[in-house]
């Protein structure tokens, strides 16, 4: 056992150092590098958590164990069942399309299409009224790891299933304020705008309009936040007879005129 172990790891070495590629036209799955090597593909990738390693079965057979560290991206065939439940989602047939979605998660755990299947299982949860269930979908795969990592969309879908489950402020406050002091820009600035929300939910108004003028005036180059921090601030200082409210609306009407939020401060919608 443990020259064949030998073995498969001198074959990586060899691999990795020769920039060799495993390239097969009829292979579909491929390994990109982080050292910039040729990529490899894969009759076969499995996930092992214990080591945080990818065991890569070539088209000849030979298992490589790649380390996570070691690779840059994946490339993975779309499991043909995602379709089945992404027309299923497009049809409003949520609770059908839940296994199919949660099956596509376990079978492709750190294999691309787990995030994408994530996403829409939360999202279905949270159609159906149950952010609890949307919630708990996400928060082991957050839990484990790097908020650098996991993308922008998850992250703030999963502050959403928070807010809504009820009983959870404290666990959002501290993601949220976690996000605001360590992570880049952009994430801190959508960090703060939905604190503003919990704040502003929780009756401290004066904490949450704080928060959403923060946003305007120190992320103002974060153009994806701009739009709902201007809008909720103006709402909130009209409502306390502030005159910057009028401000922050002619800011919103003129520089994020195709916004929802500007049209629903011209009554469109």
């Amino acid at each position: 056992m443990q020259n064949k172990s030998r073995r498969a790891r001198w074959a990586v070495a060899c691999v990795l150092a020769s920039g060799v590629s495993l390239l097969p036209v009829w292979a579909v799955d491929v390994i990109h590098l982080a050292n910039g090597g040729k990529p490899i593909q894969a009759q076969d990738i499995q996930w092992r958590e214990s080591d945080q390693t990818y065991r890569v079965t070539t088209p000849d057979g030979l298992m490589l164990p790649i380390p996570k560290a070691q690779v840059e991206r994946l490339e993975i065939a779309k499991p043909p069942t995602l379709g089945q439940a992404e027309a299923m989602v497009a049809a409003k047939q949520y609770a059908a399309a839940i296994p199919i979605l949660e099956d596509i998660v376990a079978k492709y755990k750190m294999k691309v299409w787990d995030n994408e299947a994530r996403k829409m299982l939360a999202q279905s949860f949270m159609t159906l009224n149950d952010p609890k269930k949307a919630a708990s979908t996400l928060e082991g795969y957050m839990s484990s790891m790097a908020k650098s990592e996991i993308p922008a969309e998850l992250i703030i879908l999963y502050w959403k299933a928070l807010m809504a489950s009820g009983g959870r402020g404290a666990t959002l406050k501290k993601e949220l304020d976690d996000v605001v002091a360590t992570v880049t820009r952009p994430m801190a600035a959508a960090a703060m705008v939905m604190r503003a929300n919990m704040n502003r939910e929780a009756g401290q108004k004066e904490t949450a309009v704080l928060d959403y003028l923060r946003v305007v005036i120190l992320f103002e180059n974060v153009k994806g936040v701009q739009p709902e921090a201007l809008f909720k601030a103006a709402e909130m200082l009209e409502e306390m007879r502030d005159p910057r409210a009028d401000d922050l609306k002619k800011k919103l009407v003129q520089e994020y005129k195709d916004s929802e939020y500007a049209a629903k401060l011209s009554g469109k919608i």
